[in-house]
């Protein structure tokens, strides 16, 4: 794909602290296995996002920044997310992106879904260059990608993140505008003891040790 329509990667992630990162998973793990954890999830999300593709770090909390450097490099471009809930910061990434000189798309991502693969980013950019928007089902009820050739605030906007109805709630903002998402294959994000267990079934986390 030409690198001018390569759409830009918004990968959303937080300081890698113990206690910080993976509550819900701390609470079977313990924070320092749950960071550990996280890190890993981070490394296999980055080495899936081809080299040549813009990429945005948007990272919380704000002043971590010299912290998210030591840890990913320097090389990144860094941008801390602003105050407010998930949907603002998703919407302020959005707006900035396609502010900037020949966006054709924007994929917004998170650290987390350890089935995520170079694949899937390339199936998206494809349906993004033919102005198709494109969804990622999660199993919990959300979506661990988003893939945008405009930006649409109204996508961000009076969500109840982190329930299962954020999914559905985003089809119908879509629908309200006779627009069908292209759906990809339904995957999961490592949130708790039970879908870290999975990851390991499908062997997509290998443990290390602390």
């Amino acid at each position: 794909m030409p690198a001018s329509n390569l759409p830009i990667i918004l990968l959303f992630l937080k300081a890698p602290r113990p206690g910080f990162v993976k509550t819900r998973l701390a609470k079977g793990l313990g924070n320092d296995e749950s960071c550990t954890i996280y890190r890993q999830l981070v490394a296999r999300t980055l080495s899936q996002i081809p080299e040549e593709w813009p990429l945005r770090i948007h990272f919380a909390p704000q002043e971590a920044e010299q912290e998210m450097a030591s840890w990913l490099g320097d090389h990144h471009h860094l941008i801390p997310q602003p105050h407010g809930d998930l949907g603002h910061r998703l919407q302020i990434a959005c707006e900035q992106a396609f502010a900037e000189p020949r966006t054709s798309g924007v994929i917004l991502l998170g650290g987390d879904c350890p089935g995520l693969t170079s694949a899937h980013l390339e199936e998206c950019a494809k349906h993004l260059t033919s102005k198709n928007p494109v969804i990622g089902p999660s199993e919990d009820g959300g979506y661990w990608l988003l893939g945008l050739h405009q930006s649409s605030p109204e996508l961000f906007q009076d969500i109840a993140w982190s329930t299962p109805q954020v999914l559905p709630t985003t089809l119908s903002r879509f629908a309200e505008k006779d627009i069908s998402p292209i759906q990809l294959e339904t995957l999961f994000d490592v949130d708790d003891l039970a879908s870290y267990q999975k990851a390991l079934n499908q062997e997509l986390i290998i443990p290390q040790a602390l």
